[in-house]
């Protein structure tokens, strides 16, 4: 079977329209999530969210939405601090960035409520 030219350039557009499809549905979109931020603390039975000032080490932080969903935060430098906030002060925190996959989120800046009194 040979193939011609109009159908090898149907089969490379059919190509380009997929990882085009692909790369728009992989491009997110910048957004802003609010809520609470605990330290994420593993135990024998598991994990405890710890509101306030995490103890030594390094350990993965959430967001607990106001609607109550729990978001994993990618590391990043604008977090640094965030292991020696009193439980008051990551209250209310809205950071923006975009969500990497379904469940983590890649922040971008951090609006800190206790900062803006």
């Amino acid at each position: 079977m040979r193939l011609n030219l109009k159908q090898i350039l149907s089969g490379v557009m059919v190509i380009l329209w997929i990882f085009t499809a692909t790369l728009v549905l992989a491009a997110e979109e910048k957004q802003a999530i609010t809520g609470h931020i605990y330290c994420v603390l593993p135990t024998a039975d598991g994990v405890k969210l710890e509101p306030g000032v995490c103890p030594g080490g390094d350990h993965p932080h959430v967001v607990k939405t106001q609607d109550g969903k729990l978001v994993l935060l990618q590391e990043s430098p604008l977090l640094k601090d965030i292991p020696r906030l009193s439980a008051e002060e990551k209250k209310n925190v809205t950071i923006e960035g975009r969500m990497v996959g379904t469940t983590t989120f890649s922040p971008e800046a951090v609006k800190w409520p206790w900062l803006n009194k």
